[in-house]
């Protein structure tokens, strides 16, 4: 589960704006808030603020926005609520405001991706028309909206996203205050990405699917390049789970307070199968397979975890002991029995024949947010906003140890096909690998600019791939920990058939699509290089071939910049002639006398 506040700490600013009055009569072709701002507000704000949440400040600053009502509330704070509008006046309403900032700090959507200008420009005509609500009545509040109309976010590039190289600077370029182990960087003025919430790795290891924001990307691991999209998806991507045996992919998600929603896709020709799983009142935080493939088990935000048939797409149990959300859901190896976790601290174990708890696992003293059994069956590890991960036997129901490492939130855990290791990803911004036989922590994976919340491993056991908020999928070498690939994209928007992406190594090479590859600058030490040299050498470094050899494990050396061009010597001026001769004369050998 991931919190992603998108109006995180609005509760603490104080607002200095009149409410007028509600209600008034709006202009013929006016915006309405039942016809043009609810959808937007389900596709981009209310993951995080809705009533269901509205009391965690941490996630939703206090605000709700998935009613009229709530909307015309405003923030809600000890003293009293808050107004977030100032009907009739854009400029100075809070919401306006906090669309239009640049700052990462105030900017909102959270994390982004920011609104398009054409929609912040709505919600200003519609508060200049007086915020009219519009026809309320023909909503249905608990139906599930479509988001098929709504066009894919177009990536605005106003903020830059940074990766470090290994390439070192040549001596003319290093400054006084310039680091001795500076190197050189990449600046990719991209940003903000939309934050990648789920990983999975396919069966066969040829393709890594990336969810994030109304959208899957697949990778593909033998070209190294993307292979496909699904796009249009209802809001962000919870959870992805290939089936058993790689012929379907199930992608988990949903809308907060309204609606949770699993689709499933053919996995080569990513066209829908069957029918989607709808029965959740609220986003689906997590979706599994069955061993055999006949089933779906999902964990949802509504306090739930259900059992559907596959491919009939029925429910054949519901699980609602827990007390707060559902939050991970994964089947033992036989298939007779499920484990769920939930925010209520605890663990459980059902028998699915019977639909009854078989063991509680208590122990956590906050919210456990990951869960992976091992394959054999014989491990069962949990964690969450309590750091430790927890490794227990699931047959006694014992705590066999607790592994310290990560300083913050866990928020998923898998285990390597074999076995032999698990990794877990942290808002900590690491992603640890841990050795499955004693507990130890092997090696830490480091490189990430924000918060992890996805992390999953190559079938062969090779790769850990890791992402999070910064929207950036990190690649790493599980043997040695050595960051091998740094993943970006964003995907096809407006009148673009095509994403825009790149993939770019440590040691400076790139492979990406052509307008990033031209948005591509040098940096030293945070600093802009402007050296023409170093400017004109980038192309250079487009080299899809090394950036393929890096995706199967080749090692490459750092790309090393051209040397400066050495300075030619400087010639000493002749000497002056002597005085009152000509140059002829004062050379000329002495006359012989003549005989």
């Amino acid at each position: 589960m991931k919190f992603r506040p998108l109006f995180l700490l609005l509760s603490g600013i104080l607002l200095c704006v009149a409410v007028a009055t509600f209600g008034q009569k709006p202009a013929a072709n006016a915006p309405t808030y039942a016809r043009d701002i609810r959808p937007l507000l389900k596709a981009r704000c209310v993951v995080c603020h809705n009533q269901s949440m509205v009391s965690n400040v941490m996630a939703s600053g206090g605000l709700a926005l998935d009613s009229y009502a709530a909307l015309r509330k405003g923030v809600l704070t000890k003293t009293g609520a808050r107004p977030i509008l100032a009907p009739s006046k854009s400029d100075a309403s809070e919401l306006i405001k906090r669309l239009m900032a640049t700052s990462p700090t105030r900017m909102m959507p959270k994390g982004g991706p920011p609104l398009p200008p054409a929609q912040i420009n709505l919600f200003k005509r519609w508060i200049d028309a007086g915020a009219p609500a519009g026809a309320l009545e023909k909503e249905t509040p608990a139906g599930q909206p479509s988001l098929a109309a709504l066009p894919m976010p177009a990536n605005l590039g106003e903020l830059e996203v940074r990766l470090a190289t290994h390439i070192k600077p040549t001596p003319d370029l290093i400054q006084k205050d310039t680091p001795k182990d500076a190197a050189l960087a990449f600046a990719l003025k991209v940003g903000p990405l939309a934050k990648v919430t789920a990983l999975a790795f396919s069966p066969d290891g040829k393709r890594l699917a990336v969810g994030s924001y109304r959208s899957v990307l697949f990778w593909d691991t033998t070209t190294g390049k993307p292979a496909a999209w699904l796009t249009r998806l209802p809001g962000p991507v919870e959870s992805l789970a290939f089936r058993p045996d790689g012929t379907l992919l199930a992608v988990a998600g949903g809308f907060p307070a309204l609606a949770g929603e699993v689709r499933v896709y053919d996995a080569k020709t990513l066209r829908p199968v069957g029918p989607a799983l709808t029965g959740h009142a609220d986003v689906v935080y997590s979706v599994a397979w069955s061993p055999d493939g006949a089933r779906l088990a999902t964990a949802s935000h509504d306090k739930s975890a259900r059992v559907w048939e596959w491919p009939s797409g029925k429910e054949s149990k519901a699980f609602r002991d827990a007390a707060d959300p559902v939050t991970r859901v994964c089947f033992a190896p036989d298939g007779k029995s499920l484990y769920t976790a939930s925010l209520d601290h605890n663990v459980r174990r059902y028998d699915l024949n019977t639909g009854q708890v078989i063991r509680t696992f208590s122990g956590h003293n906050e919210g456990v947010l990951a869960l992976a059994l091992s394959p054999d069956g014989k491990n069962l590890v949990s964690s969450g906003t309590e750091p430790n991960l927890r490794w227990w036997n699931p047959e006694s129901g014992d705590t066999t140890r607790n592994s310290g490492g990560h300083q913050e939130a866990v928020n998923e855990i898998v285990f390597s096909k074999d076995g032999k290791f698990l990794a877990s990803a942290s808002a900590d911004r690491t992603v640890r690998l841990w050795d499955a036989g004693n507990g130890g922590e092997q090696r830490a994976l480091e490189g990430a600019g924000d918060w992890l919340y996805t992390v999953a491993i190559s079938p062969d056991g090779k790769w850990v791939a890791g992402a999070g908020g910064d929207g950036i999928t990190r690649l790493w070498e599980a043997a040695t920990g050595r960051l091998r690939l740094s993943l970006l994209a964003w995907p096809p928007a407006g009148k673009s058939p095509a994403p825009e992406w790149a993939a770019i190594t440590p040691e400076g090479y790139y492979d990406a699509s052509p307008a990033w590859a031209a948005r591509l600058r040098p940096l030293l030490a945070g600093k802009p290089v402007t050296a023409p040299r170093v400017v004109d050498f980038l192309p250079t470094l487009h080299q899809p071939a090394n950036v393929l050899k890096s995706w199967q494990g080749a090692t490459l050396e750092p790309a090393k910049l051209p040397e400066p061009p050495a300075k030619s010597p400087t010639k000493s001026p002749a000497p002056a002639p002597a005085a009152n001769k000509t140059p002829q004369a004062a050379s000329a050998p002495p006359a012989r006398p003549a005989k």
